[in-house]
């Protein structure tokens, strides 16, 4: 299996944990080959990296980016350009040639089981593999140009075909697309995935990238409330709610915030505590927004038509503030 993350310092510990808790869950697997490419990892963080990996008797290979000027011009590089996301468009000029098949790994994901159904997933005619974000509002979908029809994907984990990324010019032609709705992006390179991709991407079942305040939002939230024609079943959800695969800590309630109510945050402490970055302490200072993150994730279950509109006032927001810094 070929493994890739992407981070900077700023991720170090999150991705200590990760690594930690893939090579944990698939110590069976005879070949678990890891990259990681650094934005600026320090020399302690990638020495607590490969000590990680020395005790699973694994190995990784660190690739440093930090020249991205022949990448990404000026014209993109504003206030929001974090080439920690960015860069995951470059597995195809970064990562060797004898790599043709590789998932791709937010940091802030845990691994819980085997991932090996996952990677060896069947592509067939599709370029990518990823899970569907049922809760994208629709002014997300109209502002950057994707169809009715298309399912929109979160990019936090990709299965990709390398060949056929690299045959089609996805990176450049990514990065193009990208540019080309910069003013009418929120979600960066997540947006252009989704735009350039939008019929070469197939869904994986939501076990397989599971948000953790996801715990919150029943199937038929996602259908009738956020109106989502979602390609897995009510079932499909229940099981990933029950045992997920791949566990994705995205949205506010972190788990490593101190006062964090996160429903999953005791998966991500026990492999924390197993790495050597256990003594780093937690981020402090978000008492009262952890409990008022809470409050909405509980307004959810209760009526989440509220939740969506506390969604649409803040997407109009962000739009408006993106549309200031022009």
């Amino acid at each position: 299996m070929n493994i890739v993350y992407i981070a900077n310092e700023k991720f170090a510990v999150h991705l200590g944990v990760s690594l930690y808790s893939l090579y944990e869950r698939n110590r069976y697997e005879k070949d678990i080959r890891v990259f990681i490419i650094s934005t600026g990892i320090g020399e302690d963080s990638l020495g607590k990296f490969k000590s990680i990996a020395k005790k699973f008797d694994r190995s990784i290979e660190i690739i440093e980016l930090n020249d991205t000027s022949k990448y990404f011009d000026i014209g993109i590089q504003d206030s929001t350009f974090d080439i920690s996301k960015m860069g995951r468009l470059l597995v195809g000029e970064l990562l060797p040639k004898d790599v043709d098949r590789v998932l791709y790994l937010d940091c802030d994901i845990v691994i819980l089981h085997s991932i090996k159904g996952l990677y060896n997933t069947e592509l067939e005619e599709n370029i990518i593999a990823a899970v569907e974000e049922p809760t994208v509002l629709e002014r997300v979908r109209y502002e950057i140009r994707l169809d009715y029809e298309a399912s929109y994907v979160n990019a936090g984990l990709l299965l990709i075909d390398l060949k056929k990324w690299r045959d089609n010019n996805l990176g450049e032609r990514i990065i193009s697309y990208s540019k080309s709705i910069w003013d009418k992006s929120l979600f960066g390179e997540q947006d252009a995935i989704n735009g350039v991709l939008r019929w070469k991407t197939k869904k994986l079942p939501p076990k397989y990238n599971f948000f953790s305040n996801y715990k919150y939002f029943s199937y038929n939230t996602f259908v009738r409330v956020y109106g989502a024609s979602l390609s897995y079943t009510k079932e499909d959800l229940k099981e990933a709610k029950r045992r997920p695969v791949v566990l994705h800590f995205a949205g506010d309630e972190r788990p490593w915030i101190i006062g964090s109510f996160n429903p999953y945050k005791r998966a991500y402490d026990y492999f924390k505590e197993k790495t050597p970055f256990r003594d780093v302490p937690n981020e402090t200072g978000k008492r009262l927004y952890m409990l008022v993150y809470h409050m909405m994730n509980i307004i959810t279950v209760i009526c989440p038509k509220i939740r969506k509109k506390i969604s649409e006032y803040y997407i109009d927001k962000a739009y408006k503030k993106h549309s200031e810094r022009k």
